[in-house]
């Protein structure tokens, strides 16, 4: 009877340790918002992130980021200033024409066991009209640039995705590529004036019944997807 109670209690903890590796996951927060939060005006928009696996160290290696927003808003990215990413990584960021820069932020990346500590990069957002480029200014590592597609097809409660996908990030030569922590950007209401008409670079969905709906997808070099869906608040 102690042997059998012994072999019972062994195969318990085994299945619990199953169970606990199935649920300890990689787990990503995910909020975007306008401002203001009125539909069919001129905003900005913020975004964050924060990827985190409470079974490891740091999380593992993203490498794609979709966000999806709500039906009926507009991205007039085309009929701004616009820069490339040959330009950015050629000439530096400096070298994009005026008015180019639509925002900025900060991110947060770890490489361990090598780089024990975060690694910090500051995040500049330039308009490619279709596209969208984040060049990257790390602390530790070479720059990069990150592109994202600006793609317009209804899709449920969505019609405009942004389709970033994520190169490599690189820190020391012995260090393994970095995964992602964090990610905040802002990108400021912003206008411009084409003869007597005022162009708003993003407009909001032109209507509201009480919230508005995104989606963050998030996709990891594991194999893993993270889908996050988020509503926002909004006014009439």
């Amino acid at each position: 009877m102690r042997k059998k109670l012994i072999a019972v209690a062994g195969a318990s903890a085994i299945l619990a340790l199953f169970a606990t590796a199935a649920y300890a996951a990689v787990s990503v927060k995910f909020d975007d918002s306008f401002s203001p939060n009125k539909a069919n005006t001129s905003a900005g928009v913020s975004v964050n992130i924060e990827s985190a696996d409470p079974a490891a160290a740091q999380p593992p290696i993203m490498d794609r980021i979709q966000i999806s927003f709500a039906s009926g808003g507009k991205w007039n990215g085309p009929k701004f200033p616009k820069c490339t990413s040959a330009i950015i990584l050629s000439k530096g960021p400096k070298s994009c024409p005026k008015g180019s820069q639509i925002g900025k932020g900060n991110g947060v990346g770890y490489a361990k066991p090598v780089v024990t500590d975060p690694v910090s990069a500051k995040l500049t957002i330039f308009n490619g009209g279709s596209q969208i480029f984040v060049y990257v200014f790390p602390d530790l590592g070479p720059t990069f640039v990150t592109v994202g597609k600006v793609i317009h097809k209804k899709d449920g409660p969505f019609d405009y995705t942004l389709d970033f996908a994520i190169p490599p990030i690189k820190t020391l030569p012995s260090a393994p590529d970095a995964s992602v922590g964090t990610v905040n950007t802002t990108t400021p209401k912003k206008t411009i004036k084409k003869g007597k008409k005022k162009i708003a670079l993003i407009i909001t969905p032109k209507k509201c019944k009480g919230t508005w709906k995104a989606e963050g997808d998030f996709f990891f070099a594991t194999g893993e997807k993270v889908v996050t869906p988020v509503s926002e608040k909004c006014k009439k």
